[in-house]
């Protein structure tokens, strides 16, 4: 515990998950509990989304350290902001019968070229991140206007979201550039949608990283470690003569730098 606020530490929240997903790969019926509190916390129950809270709170103000140090401004859309959204969405789908109730009550939608569909509500009534993506996307298109979207992730998500641009075609989100319009005409695309792949995050093992294991390495330590290899460099190139800064510089240069 946090002994000025009260509240656990990042390092301690780490642990706890990194526990939490380890009892929920090994244990169905902790498994079972963990999918029905998300459910609840999706729903709005009041003690799930107090607990929720504390944890968005505490890595936020980690967050930010990373976001200082970085010199950028974020505005804050995660997943929860969407999720008011959702339900709308599927009302959409089902009214213009593109949903398909599969066995046990999922809700899916079926794109061409691919035999996997994207979930929009789960059996148990929970969300995923296909339901996210494509309250998301409807959301950047209507309320942000925005023409051009470009989404970039691990490569291996490029099939996820070739399915999700393809249900907002399907929707009428956005118009294929070979439509027809009422007279018979081609038109115009209405949007662009891109996915840009980045190669596999890989340990010093040469195994994927799995963010939901917690055997990953912090984007905080990554930072210091380039500031640390920087100042060597530096310093090496300043005994060589090459480098014209002081010695009080090279900390903050190297920062800048690495």
């Amino acid at each position: 515990q946090n002994g000025d606020e009260g509240m656990p530490n990042i390092t301690d929240l780490t642990q706890f998950y990194k526990n939490a997903k380890q009892r929920f790969d090994e244990n169905p019926e902790f498994k079972k509990i963990s999918q029905l509190n998300v459910v609840k916390l999706q729903a709005g129950d009041p003690e799930c989304r107090r607990i929720w809270q504390v944890l968005c709170d505490v890595s936020r103000k980690e967050f930010e350290k990373v976001y200082d140090r970085l010199d950028i401004a974020v505005e804050e859309c995660g997943e929860s902001f969407y999720n008011d959204k959702i339900p709308p969405v599927i009302e959409e789908f089902e009214t213009k019968g593109l949903i398909r109730v599969e066995d046990g009550g999922a809700k899916c939608v079926f794109v061409d070229k691919y035999k996997v569909p994207l979930m929009l509500q789960k059996s148990d009534g929970g969300y995923g991140y296909d339901s996210t993506d494509m309250a998301a996307i409807k959301y950047r298109l209507e309320e942000l206007k925005a023409k051009h979207i470009v989404y970039i992730t691990d490569f291996t998500q490029g099939d996820h979201f070739q399915m999700v641009f393809a249900a907002a075609r399907k929707i009428g989100w956005v118009r294929d550039g070979d439509d027809e319009d009422d007279e018979g005409a081609i038109t115009a695309s209405s949007h662009r949608l891109d996915h840009i792949g980045f190669g596999t995050v890989q340990g010093e093992d040469g195994k994927r990283f799995k963010t939901r294991s917690g055997d990953t390495v912090r984007l905080v330590d990554l930072l210091d470690e380039a500031v640390s290899r920087m100042e060597t460099s530096l310093r090496e190139r300043m005994t060589e003569g090459k480098a014209n800064i002081s010695e009080e510089e090279l900390h903050a240069t190297a920062s800048a730098m690495g």
